[in-house]
């Protein structure tokens, strides 16, 4: 189970807005444009968005800034980042300090993230990352703080990890961390690896360890591996214990795993560690190579199976199939 999808998902669903279907106003006159019902203003932006029509970023930025509606302004902010206008970038940092609306505050906070906006003051992004009421809101300024570069600020996002309420903030924290390639981390990050009473955070943690740390980190893999019943915290300890100096004894205790996602890891990794392809270079059929690969043509795992057969064709042999078992050539 992968957790990043899951967290976009319940960005998506925090900042989904109803949006009318009625006819877009034809109002030439900005002035005008108020007394435009929301669903009309709604539609207007999609309009601009289907067109493309970078002449409509005045209008959107003053939406953005000015409209009654939290759900025009939150529009107007992702219709200005779909349009890519990184001139807006004061509108994006006064919408995050100072808007009363959530969604609005999140729309702006990814803005600045996704235009890859630097800021005047590293507070405009640490201070609701601190403060805000709404946990969305900070758990997009830690992704933003990553997305900006923001490593100095790296002491704010080791606060949010141990002592934000909201498991998605700590476990953005961590992945920003992660991101960052904060090294002074990783005494927190293990702690949070092991404590954290969030399965998501545990997780975000390991992997923000393998990141940044992987063989400093080999005994809380080894532990993380043994102890926990939670398939994507074996998972995750698993691929860090991939990273460790005996590779090709983790990949071997893969292999027998039950877990077929740690099987098809470690089927992966004995590939990047045992082939080396070069033109002309084809192993012999007697090889261990060729004798393992051939031996994962017999994979009760499809993907196993499947990923041997390319192996095997990219080296040189040519395999068949003969009552829906692959085999090599020639056999």
């Amino acid at each position: 189970m992968r957790f990043l999808p899951a967290l976009s998902c319940l960005f998506l669903l925090a900042a989904v807005a109803d949006v009318s279907h009625a006819a877009p106003a034809r109002v030439s006159e900005a002035g005008r444009e108020d007394h435009v019902p929301v669903g009309e203003r709604l539609s207007r932006i999609e309009r601009i968005l289907w067109e493309r029509d970078t002449g409509g970023i005045p209008l959107l930025r003053e939406w953005a800034v000015k409209d009654e509606s939290d759900k025009v302004r939150e529009r107007a902010v992702g219709a200005l980042v779909t349009l890519r206008d990184v001139g807006a970038s004061q509108i994006y940092t006064d919408l995050l300090a100072t808007d009363s609306s959530p969604r609005v505050r999140r729309a702006a906070a990814d803005a600045i993230g996704t235009l890859s906006i630097r800021v005047d003051r590293p507070e405009r992004l640490t201070d609701p990352l601190r403060k805000d009421a709404d946990p969305f809101v900070r758990a997009v300024c830690a992704r933003t703080i990553a997305r900006t570069g923001l490593r100095e600020t790296f002491p704010y996002l080791l606060t949010a990890l141990v002592q934000d309420p909201s498991p998605e903030v700590r476990a953005l924290s961590a992945d920003a961390l992660s991101t960052l390639r904060v090294t002074e981390a990783a005494g927190v990050l293990k702690t949070s690896a092991v404590q954290d009473p969030s399965v998501l955070v545990r997780v975000y943690s390991i992997r923000a360890l393998a990141a940044i740390v992987p063989r400093d980190s080999t005994e809380l893999f080894r532990t993380v591996w043994e102890q926990a019943v939670e398939e994507e915290l074996r998972l995750e300890a698993y691929q860090g214990l991939l990273l460790s100096l005996e590779p090709d004894a983790w990949v071997n205790t893969g292999l027998r795993d039950k877990d077929p996602q740690v099987r098809f890891l470690a089927f992966r990794k004995w590939e990047s560690l045992h082939i080396k392809k070069r033109p002309g270079d084809r192993p012999p059929r007697n090889s261990a190579v060729v004798l393992q690969l051939e031996s994962f043509l017999k994979d009760p795992l499809r993907g196993i199976r499947e990923g041997a057969k390319l192996t095997l064709e990219k080296i040189g042999y040519r395999v068949v199939e003969t009552g829906g078992a692959y085999s090599i050539a020639g056999d």
